[in-house]
This record gives structure tokens, C-alpha cells and sequence, in this order.
């Protein structure tokens, strides 16, 4: 199966002309780890960027940057080197270098050769989180801001640090340099603008901005104006020379979403939740024009040409208007969905790209014709499973998608009303039952794929559902306690057959059947464990463990035992008598575990942890194997195949990954 799923990649490779068979190989390698069969999912969207001549699309996601054909949507490459999430990507103002910044406990920067996808140069140096970075007009200088409370300065071009300019005392949200680029301008939670002199580092000019923080700046196209937003729902006008006040402009009544100058700096567009679009003069003050969105706006962007401007909605829509007329000529709207992290214009002008995290779409800006769709991308994956036959994957990360593992090929994806937040295969491999956010429960008939049934009756989101060993009861548990926290369900009919309840329950996290299916076991998100006797209801007993979120509960196949996993850092993996309650022992895993799964022979258990996967010897503990290849952050869900072959995870970086489990 590896090899047959290695050679359907490098023969897609090998067709993109420019691309050699090396090139094609070490793009795999970096997609997929060691000793992994098959990886599924490119992980979540945080930013793209076009290449300045319009022929690339750099994409910022959870596992790396992808780099696109913009015309066609081919991918070309994968650049990996960071340890966390990518959360921005710039390319140079000549296209010769991108830029990348990374997220929380990676705190770098990274520069690539925008033409080959070659590593540059690594910049080290803030002790802080990163917010933004942004190149000078010439491309000569990157400018960073971090929670550090500095700003620094890198060339460009090598990478080599500059100087580091310090005077905020609190963290830097925003940067923009002058359209010159002699001068750039910083803001952040101190709640003033800071002008500097680029080429020395000397602070010019500093005014008190805005009540709570500054979180937009821009340089009008000319230069004369800066403006600024801010977290007291204003937006203020400033001499770019000066720092001389100019105007405020007050009329939002809730945050400013985005501000952006037309090409000619006479006007500035603004957009905020109060779901106004407001069009301002540059030199008065005064508003030209208001038009109600009836909805929160979170994007404005002006057109490469400046004759058409966009902005983006809370429905998922962007809207187009023509900037002369200043009317809406057309509205695009992303399939499906109701959510937009970004909207740009392709440097042409002729194509609007936006993307909701999981996907990115393109769009004819002449005619609105949806021209292409780039996919692969996907939210958190909570849970995959296996199917019984082990043929087949399902995973849910809001909607549940359904894998044919031979192939690795997506089969087809389900996406209810309610985003899906837990999914379990019938022991007969004919129903797939997936526990939603909108408190329903939906059963579906595998072998034609249809919506069967739908159950009803909990008054809070569904966080897990479980079959029992025979298939005839489905159990789910509710997220409140104070809601109904266990229904049973008869699967066949429908029908609810009892509730379990209790003054001291607290929500369900995770549910499991004994293998005889006579107990039911909850993790509760007090941090207690209880088992419940199916067959009246009644608690059988209780372990606390000092109240804390229980993620992962699971039986040994003799039923004998029962893992679990603690929702805190030093709780490692307890392993519990399922007669008594009594704690067995507790394995120390560091730094973090967060699910737990025994192999179908009861030998060998597997968790998942941060950003790894441990297989374990049952009897003595010890770790056997470890597998790395996810970002550093939480495995949610491991599982073993129906053969104990192969392992499954999914992980916070919204991929999955299959692990081979031979020697």
C-alpha cells in the first residue's frame, strides 16, 4: 500500500514540467514522516500570499507552507522547518524571497528563495510571540513585531538582523512602512503610534493614539496620511510627516474591523462589526458615504487598479463595489459555508481569492465565475476511526470525512446543520453515528450513505457517542451536566431507552462499553470517572481525579481494565481496575498525553501526545515505539487497525496520519 501510494504522488509530480523527480521525492518526504503509510489532510489555512507576478500562491498552514501554481492550483511544494503553526507569509516586493513567521512556541522567521522553495535563512531573536511582519518597498528590509515589546530589523535579502528598535512598552500589534520606505510606523496595546527612521533606528515621532490598543495602521499610497484603528471603535487620521492630528472618525459603534485608502489617498474605506461599510474623505473628515451590511464585517481591500474595492462578511460573502460609483456590482460567496479568514485580489487585479481555513477559492472578478477550488484543508480533527472491515477511515473535524485507505483518496464528506463533534462505527460496520454541536445525534446508513435517522433530546452539544460490543444500544453523552449527560438509544427504531443522571455529574467527555456491554464507563469533565451498570442505570462507582477534564477512556479487550487520560500536563496514563475502581499504576508521559487505545490483542497500548505517538508494552509499561511527525500539539485521537497493523491519529494540525507497526 505504501509504495503503490508513494508512486500515484511522484507520478503526479513528475508531469508539472519544471519540477525534477528529486524535487517531487523530497516534497514527499517532507509530507510524510518515518514509518508513516499514508498522511491525509494539508492541515489548516491561516494566510496566503501571491508571488508579485501572479504566478504562485504561497498558503501559511498548520504544517508547513504550500507553495501553488496560482493559474491552475496545482501544488508544487511543500516547505517545512518550522516547529508550530504558520501564521503569515509575505513575499518580497520582487518576488525573490518569501517570507514566513511562526506561531507561539516557535518564534522565528524564515526565508525562502521564492523561486526554488530553498531555505535562506533562519531569524532568531524575539523572546516574545510574533504578531507581524511586513517588508519595506524595496525589499531590502523585513520588518518584525512581537509581544516582546521590540521590533526588529533584518536585511532583507540575508536575513542578517539590523538593529532592534525598543521603545513600546507593551506588545506590537501592527507595522507599516512609508511608501518610500525611509520611515515605519508601530502600534500595539500601549496605545501609541511610533514613527522610526529606518535607516538609523531613531524614533521621530510618537503620539498618543488610541484608549486600549492599536490594531490597524496604514501610510496613504502618497505618503501624507497614516491612519489608525483602534479597540476603542475609532479611527484617527495623522500627518505622516508631523504626527499632527488630524481627524477622528467615530461614527462605528463597534470595533473597526479593517481600514484601507483608495489608490488616490482621497478616500478611507472602513469596515467593523457594527456591519457598516464606511467611505471617508481623506481631507475633511467627513463621511461620503454609509452602507448598512446588516451583518459584522471583518475585511476591506482595495483593487491593484483602484477601480473596485472588497470586503468581507460573517456569512462567508465578499463583496465587490465599484469604487467610482460606489456601488455593490456583485457579491461572491464561498460554498457552503459562513466563514471568511481572508480575501485578496491576484496582482493582475483580475482574480479574488478568499479562503475559510479549509479551503481556498477563486474567483473571476469580470464575470464572478467561481473559477477554481484548492481543498485538502480541513479544521482540528477530534476524532478518526477505523471501520470494522479496517478498509475504510472516517475522521470528523466539524464535518466527518470518509477515507478508503488502500488508496488514501477522500470517498466522500458529510456535512450536517450542526458541525460534527464525535463519530462511532456500529460493531457491523452498517451505521456511522455522529454526536453534533446543535445537541442531535444522526445515524447514517453506510453501505448507501444516507442520513437514517436522527436523535433527539439532549439540550447541549453531543460530545461522544459509543455502541455497544452487540450494536444494539448507542450511548451519548452530553457536554453539561445539567442537561440529560447519557442517553441510551436503540439503534434499530430510534427509540430513547433511558437516561443516566446524578446530582455530582458533571458533562460527558468520553463514553466506552465494557466488552461484554454490560457497564458503561463516562470520563466526566469534573475529572471523574464512573461506571454506570447499563442494564438499570446505577452508578457503580465513582474515581475523582482531582477535577480535571478526563479526555480518553478505554477498556483492555478482557474488559479487565480500564486507561485513562487526564486533561493536565503531569496526569500521565491511568490504568484502573474495572471491578473495583482501584488505581493499577500510572505511567508518567511527558510532556503531555491526551488519548489513549489498546491493540486489538490486548498486548500493546497507544497514545497520543504532543505532537507524537507512543506504542506501550501492556504488562510492563515500557514505551516501544514513538512515532513524530505531527506539529508539536495535541494528538486527539489514536486508534489500531481491526488487524493491529497499523495505527491511526488525528491531531490538532488537522491532519491523520496511518503509522506502520512492523518492525
Amino acid at each position: 500500500m505504501k509504495n503503490i501510494f508513494l508512486l500515484t504522488v511522484l507520478m503526479f509530480f513528475m508531469c508539472l514540467p519544471w519540477l525534477s523527480i528529486s524535487f517531487a521525492q523530497n516534497y514527499m518526504q517532507r509530507y510524510l514522516p518515518e514509518k508513516a503509510i499514508a498522511r491525509f489532510g494539508k492541515g489548516y489555512v491561516f494566510d496566503f500570499a501571491y508571488s508579485p507576478d501572479g504566478r504562485l500562491l504561497a498558503v501559511a498552514s498548520t504544517i508547513g507552507i504550500w507553495i501553488y501554481d496560482a493559474r491552475t492550483g496545482e501544488e508544487l511544494d511543500l516547505l517545512t522547518g518550522h516547529t508550530y503553526y504558520v501564521s503569515q507569509v509575505i513575499f518580497s516586493p520582487d518576488g525573490k524571497t518569501l517570507a514566513s513567521m511562526g506561531t507561539w512556541n516557535d518564534r522565528t522567521i524564515r526565508l525562502w528563495d521564492g523561486a526554488t522553495g530553498e531555505s535562506k535563512a533562519t531569524l532568531i531573536g524575539h523572546e516574545g510571540d510574533l504578531n507581524n511582519i511586513v517588508f519595506s518597498p524595496d525589499g531590502q528590509t523585513l520588518a518584525s513585531a512581537s509581544d516582546d515589546q521590540t521590533i526588529h530589523l533584518w536585511d532583507g535579502i540575508t536575513g542578517e538582523l539590523k538593529r532592534v528598535l525598543t521603545d513600546h512598552t507593551d506588545k506590537i500589534k501592527v507595522l507599516a512602512f512609508s511608501p518610500d520606505g525611509s520611515r515605519l510606523a508601530s502600534g500595539g496595546d500601549d496605545e501609541v503610534i511610533r514613527v522610526w527612521d529606518v535607516a538609523t533606528g531613531t524614533p521621530l515621532l510618537v503620539f498618543a493614539a488610541h484608549l486600549n490598543a492599536v490594531h490597524g495602521l496604514k501610510y496613504s499610497p502618497d505618503g501624507e496620511r497614516i491612519a489608525s484603528s483602534g479597540k476603542d471603535n475609532n479611527v484617527c487620521l495623522w500627518d505622516a510627516d508631523t504626527g499632527a492630528f488630524l481627524h477622528i472618525l467615530k461614527d462605528h459603534t463597534e470595533k473597526v474591523a479593517a481600514i484601507d485608502f483608495s489608490k488616490d489617498s482621497k478616500t478611507l474605506a472602513t469596515v467593523g462589526y457594527d456591519g457598516k461599510l464606511r467611505l471617508w474623505d481623506t481631507h475633511t473628515g467627513t463621511v461620503m458615504k454609509t452602507i448598512n451590511g446588516n451583518i459584522d464585517l471583518n475585511g476591506v481591500d482595495y483593487a491593484p487598479d483602484g477601480t473596485t474595492f472588497v470586503c468581507d462578511d460573517d456569512d462567508g460573502a465578499i463583496r465587490l463595489y465599484d469604487v467610482k460609483a460606489e456601488k455593490l456590482l456583485r457579491t461572491f460567496k464561498i460554498p457552503g459555508d459562513n466563514w471568511l479568514s481572508g480575501t485578496q485580489y491576484s496582482p493582475d487585479g483580475r482574480t479574488l481569492a478568499g479562503s475559510n481555513g479549509r479551503a481556498l477559492h477563486f474567483w473571476d472578478i469580470d464575470t464572478g465565475e467561481l473559477l477554481r477550488t484548492i481543498t485538502g484543508y480541513s479544521e482540528v480533527v477530534n476524532s478518526v476511526i477505523y471501520a470494522p472491515d479496517g478498509r475504510t477511515l472516517v475522521s470528523s473535524d466539524d464535518i466527518v470525512r470518509v477515507w478508503d485507505v488502500e488508496t488514501g483518496k477522500l470517498g466522500r464528506t458529510l456535512a450536517p446543520e450542526g458541525s460534527v463533534r464525535c463519530i462511532a462505527y456500529s460493531p457491523d460496520g452498517q451505521t456511522l453515528a455522529c454526536g453534533t454541536r446543535d445537541n442531535t445525534i444522526l445515524l447514517w446508513n453506510v453501505s448507501r450513505w444516507q442520513h437514517r435517522t436522527t436523535l433527539e433530546g439532549h439540550k447541549q452539544k453531543v460530545s461522544s457517542v459509543a455502541f455497544s460490543p452487540d450494536g444494539q444500544i448507542l450511548a451519548s453523552g452530553s457536554w453539561k451536566g445539567t442537561d440529560r449527560p447519557i442517553c441510551l438509544w436503540d439503534v434499530h427504531t430510534g427509540g430513547h431507552l433511558k437516561t443516566f443522571s446524578g446530582n455530582t455529574i458533571g458533562g460527558i467527555d468520553r463514553l466506552t462499553f465494557s466488552p461484554n456491554g454490560k457497564t458503561l464507563a463516562s470520563g466526566d469533565t469534573d475529572g471523574t470517572i464512573r461506571f454506570w451498570d447499563v442494564a438499570t442505570g446505577e452508578i457503580l462507582n465513582a474515581m475523582e481525579t482531582e477535577g480535571d477534564i478526563i479526555d480518553s477512556v478505554t477498556y483492555a479487550p478482557d474488559g479487565k481494565t480500564l486507561a485513562s487520560v487526564r486533561h493536565n500536563a503531569d496526569a500521565g496514563i491511568r490504568f484502573w481496575d474495572a471491578a473495583t475502581g482501584k488505581l493499577l499504576k500510572t505511567i508518567t508521559v511527558e510532556p503531555w498525553v491526551y488519548s489513549v487505545a489498546y491493540s486489538p490483542d490486548g498486548k500493546t497500548f497507544a497514545s497520543g501526545g504532543l505532537g507524537e505517538v507512543s506504542v506501550w508494552d501492556a504488562v510492563t509499561g515500557e514505551r516501544l515505539k514513538t512515532f513524530t511527525g505531527h506539529v508539536k500539539d495535541a494528538v486527539y485521537s489514536v486508534m489500531y487497525s481491526p488487524d493491529g497493523k497499523t495505527l491511526v491519529s488525528g491531531a490538532r494540525d488537522s491532519t491523520i496520519i496511518l503509522w506502520d507497526l512492523g518492525d
